[in-house]
């Protein structure tokens, strides 16, 4: 699914199929958000995303990755 993130998802809270709350989106730029990571975040999560160390804690989270936007959130396919 390819989303166009725009100001709106910022914000919004991101989750994993079964509602873990994994992170945050923190930016949004052309399209694309850019994702703080839940502090404590397991390393198995942050590798099966493609989100290698991070100087600032944030990643960009690829279409790959999500499932459906809605209003509560940004969701990402089962991991």
């Amino acid at each position: 699914m390819a989303h166009e993130f725009t100001d709106e998802d910022r914000d919004k809270p991101v989750r994993t199929a079964d509602g873990e709350r994994i992170g945050t989106v923190s930016d949004v730029s052309d399209g694309r958000a850019s994702v703080e990571e839940e502090e404590g975040l397991a390393d198995a999560i942050k590798e099966k995303l493609g989100w290698n160390d991070s100087d600032d804690g944030s990643y960009e989270l690829s279409d790959a990755a999500i499932d459906r936007v809605d209003d509560y959130g940004v969701w990402i396919r089962q991991i």
